[in-house]
């Protein structure tokens, strides 16, 4: 009886270490051009069970095209 008790245990145990956490990834966009106010557009999406190998890499990112700036933030927190 002992044995089932602790093989269940077991099974239940490697259950738990092999589920996937989710994760959070917020996005935040500013765009900057001369003479104008910055528009900024934040989003924030969760990444859980199948999608959770499909969250974005961590990136900070400033591009310019002319005399307009994006700067990109993506950052992920494990839940």
């Amino acid at each position: 009886m002992r044995k089932f008790l602790f093989l269940g245990l077991a099974v239940f145990a490697l259950s738990l270490a092999s589920c996937k956490k989710c994760k959070t990834c917020d996005t935040s966009t500013t765009v900057s051009e001369t003479g104008s106010e910055d528009i900024v557009v934040k989003t924030s999406k969760e990444y859980c069970k199948d999608e959770y190998d499909n969250a974005p890499a961590e990136t900070d990112v400033t591009t310019q095209d002319g005399d307009t700036y994006t700067h990109v933030v993506v950052k992920c927190t494990e839940k």
